[in-house]
């Protein structure tokens, strides 16, 4: 298990990281910038994905990494 997010404030993070660490106390957090993200989650089969929601949608960045990287998703179980 895996946990990312998108913060521009730092709630999402804490959310995320409490969620998470409830879930598996072993699993860690990262932000969706972290620059191994890609390799991060082709180790993992259950990702906690977590953003602050903008008009009721989903924050440009997070749309268009899940969009740019459809493939990483196959398989996988995303919360």
């Amino acid at each position: 298990m895996i946990g990312i997010y998108f913060s521009g404030t730092g709630n999402t993070k804490h959310c995320v990281e409490k969620l998470v660490k409830l879930l598996d106390a072993s699993a860690q957090s990262f932000p969706l910038e972290h620059t191994e993200m890609i390799q991060i989650l082709t180790k993992h089969d259950i990702i906690v994905l977590g953003y602050p929601t903008q008009f009721s949608n989903a924050p440009i960045i997070v749309r268009d990494f899940i969009k740019n990287h459809s493939s990483l998703w196959n398989g996988k179980k995303v919360f």
